[in-house]
């Protein structure tokens, strides 16, 4: 890959990981308690003592920002896991197996398809309650369509190639096949899928945001911090658009990572 071309991908790693590791190492930075009340300096603009700013209660909005993303990345990566191992099986076993798995798999592909994603997720949130578990769960068990899909194609490919019928031919059985012959063949398409299916994960979870479904107060989280700074962007703009920049280069960011990985696959498949 050309130096030029490499340099977003290198972007999109630095800045991925280094929220990361400030997400991860917060409490051991020389930031106030994220959940300060502080009703002297609310709304203050970014200064010395608060370096964005603070929100209409007065609480350090880079603290909040930071203890968000813990939140918010959380939720990310478990949703995340979930949807590409459900997806990665079904659809591996669909795409192997064939017959009436795959009739199968192409009906809730269907089903899942034919009704709003997000009205999936507000029916379940609103009967079971929002909690992080509950949120990782649902967004895992509903997203799990594009991976599938996939992988499905992805499979029928593998399965008639020679490696494929070599194992058959020595008597591994299907699942032996499937989950030591082909799924790890996969690898590279699955990383490139997470990077995809964090984008999808984490515009959910700010658009949830939106609807008072994403983890109640005083838990924050990006998208509950865009929603709440909507109501103050007249007299109070920096905590709109502070956070509205950090949601956008981290879905820029992943952007850029899944098409380098892809490039990366297509690459490898030479």
């Amino acid at each position: 890959m050309h130096r030029a071309k490499k340099r977003p991908l290198v972007f999109a790693i630095v800045w991925i990981g280094a929220i990361l590791i400030v997400a991860a190492f917060r409490q051991w930075l020389p930031l106030p308690d994220p959940l300060d009340v502080d009703l002297d300096a609310m709304l203050s603009p970014p200064g010395v003592h608060h370096w964005l700013g603070t929100d209409e209660l007065g609480r350090d909005l880079l603290a909040r920002l930071l203890a968000a993303a813990r939140a918010t990345l959380t939720i990310t990566a478990g949703a995340t896991a979930l949807n590409l191992v459900l997806g990665a099986l079904l659809g591996g076993i669909a795409g192997f197996l064939g017959g009436w798995w795959d009739a199968f798999l192409s009906f809730l592909i269907d089903l899942f398809w034919s009704v709003p994603f997000l009205i999936f997720v507000v029916l379940i949130v609103s009967v079971t309650g929002v909690s992080m578990a509950t949120l990782i769960l649902t967004i895992g068990l509903i997203n799990w369509v594009t991976a599938a899909r996939i992988v499905r194609a992805e499979t029928l490919r593998l399965r008639e190639m020679d490696f494929v019928r070599t194992a058959q031919a020595f008597g591994y059985t299907q699942q032996s096949v499937l989950l030591k012959e082909i799924l790890p063949t996969l690898r590279t398409t699955l990383v490139a899928l997470s990077a995809f299916s964090a984008i999808e994960v984490l515009t959910l979870e700010t658009g949830l945001a939106f609807l008072g479904l994403s983890l109640p107060q005083p838990t924050p989280t990006w998208g509950g911090l865009l929603a709440s700074g909507l109501s103050y962007l007249a007299s109070a703009w920096w905590i709109t658009v502070v956070t509205a920049g950090l949601i956008i280069l981290t879905l820029a960011s992943l952007q850029l990572l899944s098409r380098g990985l892809d490039t990366a696959k297509l690459l490898e498949s030479k």
